[in-house]
Parts: C-alpha cells; sequence; structure tokens
C-alpha cells in the first residue's frame, strides 16, 4: 500500500506542472484529508495521524515562509494580508510544538488537533480566496517557484523523517529499559494511559 508522500510525490510528477499555487493547494487538500481521517479513526490511528499532519504542516510552513511569501510579498502589495499569514503561521506552530511534546491523552490530543484545523482551516480559505488569485496575476514565474518549493518540500520531509525515525528508535529504546515510551508514528508523544 503506499504512502500518502508516496501518492503525493506521484500526483506531482504526473501533473505535468510545477505551478507553486497547485502545489500548494495539493499540500492543503493533503492535510485537509488527514484532519478528515483523524475524526473517524481509533486512538492508536489518531496518534500516527497527529504525526502526519505536524510534519506536513511543519513542512508546508517553512516552503510557504522561505520561497512562497517573500516572492509573493514583493508581487503583491498586501503587507496585511501577509503579515496575517505569519501570524497563522505562528498560532499553527505553537499547537503543532505542544502536539509534538507528548504526555496528551487521546481527548488532549483530539482537542488539540481539533483548533489546529480551525487556524489552518482559516489560513487556507484566506490564502486560496486572497493570495492566490493576486498572486497569480503578479509577475512571478510560478513555475520556477513551484520547482523550487518542491526542492526544498523534498529536503525537509528527508531531515524531518530521519528525526521522526531517530524518536522513534528512542522511545522504543526506553520501553525496552522499562521505561513509558510510546512511539506513535515517528511522533515520540507519550501519552498519559
Amino acid at each position: 500500500m503506499a504512502t500518502r508522500k508516496q501518492e503525493s510525490k506521484k500526483q506531482e510528477k504526473g501533473s505535468g506542472g510545477t505551478d507553486a499555487i497547485t502545489l500548494l493547494k495539493r499540500d492543503h487538500d493533503d492535510v485537509n484529508r488527514m484532519f478528515e481521517e483523524f475524526e473517524s479513526s481509533d486512538e492508536d490511528r489518531k496518534f500516527e495521524l497527529a504525526a502526519e499532519i505536524c510534519q506536513a504542516l511543519t513542512v508546508h510552513a517553512t516552503i510557504e515562509e522561505e520561497i512562497f511569501y517573500p516572492q509573493a510579498r514583493e508581487a503583491i502589495d498586501a503587507e496585511d494580508l501577509m503579515m496575517e499569514a505569519e501570524v497563522e503561521h505562528d498560532s499553527a506552530k505553537y499547537l503543532i510544538e505542544r502536539i509534538q511534546e507528548g504526555e496528551l491523552d487521546e481527548t488532549q490530543l483530539s482537542a488539540m488537533i481539533k483548533v489546529l484545523k480551525e487556524y489552518v482551516g482559516h489560513h487556507i480559505n484566506e490564502e486560496q480566496r486572497k493570495m492566490f488569485p493576486r498572486v497569480k496575476r503578479g509577475e512571478l514565474d510560478l513555475e520556477a517557484i513551484g520547482r523550487e518549493l518542491l526542492e526544498r518540500k523534498a529536503e525537509l520531509e528527508s531531515e524531518l523523517g530521519a528525526t521522526a525515525e531517530d524518536d522513534s528508535v528512542d522511545a522504543d529504546d526506553e520501553d525496552e529499559e522499562g521505561g513509558s515510551g510510546r512511539s506513535r508514528g515517528g511522533m515520540a508523544a507519550r501519552h498519559k494511559a
């Protein structure tokens, strides 16, 4: 069975283009699907999905902040819109950090994911309705930016994947040594039983 990352990479290759806005919208769709799946999943799957959601959002926010936003800021006259997007990223990052710290039970995790979903939903709506149309009308080479986004995204996924595997090993080591660590899909979330 193909992983979500493998399916996403196939779609990117098969799309025939690397338009920045198309790629960012695809990320939005992917994370929305994960949020929906989270709501109907069992406890173990929820912890796995929380790790996937946090990683996907971390990568997405990073490529937007490093590559897309600086170029969009130059192309459109909308400092208020760009500043709002950055503040929304900061709010999401705070929740992501709390989720990744672990020590959450299922109820706490579900509450945090619900709030994160609301923040992200608002952010996606603002980008897709307000920012992206203005960027499209700007003088940007969205194909070139898209290639930059894809390259940086692959780097980040590789880096974060290695970190998640290291966390998983550490949590497993604690279990073998009698600790209470439980690895949740690469997120070293040790929740209250």
